[in-house]
């Protein structure tokens, strides 16, 4: 059989949604590589990409649906599963209503084909299903208070910026594909402030690196704001024609003054001015906002501050300018049968993701009797583990579907196993960072005769009689999907097959100064959050530093080589906690010791290492280790951001133990 090469997408939950090519041999994927005609990802992969082959194949993946039968895992039919799964439904909905499923999902897998699982509990009736984020909820909900949306410059403007202040992120190792236009700026005489708690391998790309005091942004950039306003650096055109709220914000900012900022931030207050001076004056200005910095209680509020920034200087809605979040450029075109769907639900409940565990122990009227998880290992990446753990173990009856049987599914009573992007036919976008929509051909069929999301819904439908379902081949569910963009792009659905697509005309967001807020205007003030009883301003609101014995602020940012947990399941080793020299003689502990990390929530071991890269009175691990090594989220809270309902993994403090 000639060796034969298809094109397929990466779907994991991250900014660049990589181009790869599978090479095929024999039915059986032997190569992959990146995609070199791909206009932003050129054929670079990362080692999260090109593991998608070893997890294809990986001997320990899930090939069958498993039972748990007398507290062993026994492995059963389709038939088998789909039966048990369809009466415990239909039972649950009789006795208590559909609220009385929780539906708990997340973006580990990114492809449109597996959004059916929201379409189906729609059908069903509604579920019980969450609000907010793990991810960047605060960040999100911010910036559609400030702008009305949430939208990016493309990549490839960064090179008309002449300043570029890159906020809390670290592309170096998240966001690789950036990097390269970064550099370009770079070349090109941009001057890059690099703004971080750690001196992470970004450091190495910006011209400075800035160290700033965890939880504390929102401060810098009012601080930066109030400079801006006594020096007269604002734009005032923009400021009078464009921007709602100004009065009320320059009052506030008045106490932000240099010596206060300074002592706040731990910066020094000339940095300070340089990078006022810097930022109003050599235009245009471009901020690139991270996840990090809106995961405090302070999280939503630190992310308008930094917005504010952008509109005192007219840096919106001009090449080289912006402050770049999220880019859901593609989302907003993106409809058929998941939106349809909606329609049908009769009953639905919320609750807060991060708040996972309180609620489940919580709900009354109807009680949760089962759990049905898709495309997420909450007992990995929720925060306080153990209170989530003991909330899992009052459920009746619980499902999760996943490639591998991860630290959630061995709650589980039923496991179905997933299907991997190479046996998928699929489209996948990302709304972080890519503007493209990737086609994602098939490379193989599934391994073992694992029936994928899409028709397991389709056959869990059937079985419940639930006739409005749509019944419908994949490649119909897709061009209704895809409807609006081949409506007002003018492409077809094979364009959309054979060639890369993005939205060109949108490159750069909010050119003509027209904002989706209720006054048309960038919004200072904002009725809408004064209605959601938060401040109509940005503020700073002040965390706490240390609680008592637990002295030690824990940052667990994410490690360039795992997506959140999936690559960790090949990893045996224990995690690595980092501090600085400081912290190590402050706690008599020894580099290299194993040691324990306590918080008031739970508690893990780790190799203890030294890194100058890390503040005083820090600790870093990186999060995603399963509980075999040790998961940082036994350490975290589970507290919520002003905004946006985000998990404030960050506001977590802890101290170290000798073992």
């Amino acid at each position: 059989m000639a060796e034969k090469k298809i094109r397929f997408s990466c779907p994991l939950d991250c900014f660049d949604a990589c181009s790869m090519i599978a090479t095929i041999n024999e039915g059986k994927v032997v190569k992959i590589e990146g995609d070199k005609s791909h206009p932003l990802t050129q054929g670079f992969v990362c080692k999260k990409g090109k593991k998608h082959l070893e997890r294809l194949y990986h001997p320990d993946r899930i090939l069958n649906p498993k039972k748990k039968y007398k507290e062993k895992w026994i492995d059963i039919s389709y038939d088998e599963a789909i039966d048990e799964i369809s009466e415990k439904f239909k039972k649950i909905k009789a006795h208590y209503g559909s609220e009385a499923v929780l539906h708990f999902y997340d973006s580990g897998y990114g492809g449109l084909s597996k959004t059916v699982d929201k379409m189906f509990f729609n059908y069903y009736g509604g579920a019980t299903v969450h609000t907010g984020s793990l991810c960047w909820g605060a960040g999100i909900e911010a910036q559609k208070l400030d702008f009305g949306d949430n939208k990016s410059h493309s990549p490839e403007d960064l090179v008309n910026s002449k300043t570029i202040i890159i906020w809390g992120r670290n592309p170096a190792d998240t966001n690789i594909h950036l990097v390269k236009y970064l550099t370009k700026a770079k070349k090109n005489g941009g001057y890059i402030y690099l703004i971080d708690p750690i001196n992470t391998n970004t450091t190495k790309i910006a011209s400075e690196h800035i160290h700033i005091t965890p939880s504390t942004d929102g401060a810098l950039a009012l601080g930066i704001a109030n400079y801006i306003i006594n020096e007269n650096l604002i734009d005032q055109e923009f400021i009078k024609n464009h921007v709602k709220g100004y009065e009320e914000y320059r009052e506030y900012v008045k106490d932000f003054t240099l010596d206060y900022t300074e002592k706040t931030t731990g910066i020094d207050k000339e940095k300070i001015k340089e990078l006022a001076e810097n930022y109003s004056r050599n235009k245009p200005s471009s901020i690139i906002i991270g996840y990090g910095l809106q995961r405090y209680k302070n999280g939503g509020n630190n992310i308008r501050a930094i917005d504010a920034l952008g509109a005192l200087t007219g840096n919106i809605g001009i090449a080289g300018g912006g402050v770049n979040y999220s880019n859901k450029l593609i989302d907003e075109y993106i409809d058929g049968e998941v939106e349809k769907s909606k329609h049908y639900v009769k009953n639905r409940r919320t609750y807060s993701k991060t708040k996972l565990a309180d609620f489940i122990m919580k709900a009354g009227n109807p009680p949760i009797k089962c759990l049905f998880i898709t495309k997420s290992n909450p007992l990995v990446q929720v925060p306080n583990i153990n209170k989530t753990i003991e909330a899992f173990n009052k459920v009746d009856f619980k499902v999760v579907i996943d490639i591998f049987m991860t630290d959630t599914a061995k709650y589980a009573d039923i496991v179905l196993p997933a299907t991997s992007i190479l046996e998928e036919e699929d489209f996948i976008y990302s709304s972080m960072f890519s503007p493209y929509l990737n086609y994602s051909a098939r490379a193989v069929k599934p391994l073992n005769g694992i029936i994928g999301e899409y028709d397991l819904f389709r056959i869990l439908a059937k079985k419940m009689d639930i006739r409005e379902y749509p019944d419908i081949e994949r490649e119909e569910f897709f061009k209704r999907a895809l409807k609006p963009i081949m409506e007002n792009f003018k492409v077809s659905y094979e364009y959309l097959k054979n060639e890369i697509f993005t939205i060109r005309d949108r490159d750069i967001p909010w050119k003509d100064k027209k904002f989706n807020t209720p006054s048309g205007k960038y919004e200072l003030y904002s009725e809408r959050a004064e209605k959601q009883g938060i401040s109509p301003i940005p503020i700073y609101i002040q965390t706490e530093n240390e609680k008592k014995d637990y002295n030690l602020r824990l940052i667990t940012p994410h490690f360039k080589d795992s997506l959140h947990s999936q690559h960790f399941a090949f990893e045996e080793n224990i995690p690595v906690v980092y501090v600085n020299r400081n912290t190590l003689k402050k706690n008599n502990v020894h580099v290299n010791e194993i040691v324990k990390i306590k918080s008031k929530y739970g508690a893990l071991e780790a190799k203890l290492e030294i890194s100058s890269d890390i503040g005083d009175d820090i600790i870093m691990i990186y999060e995603g280790w399963w509980h075999k090594s040790g998961s940082v989220n036994f350490l975290t809270p589970d507290s919520i951001s002003d905004i946006g309902e985000q998990a404030a993994y960050y506001e977590c403090f802890c101290k170290i133990e000798r073992v």
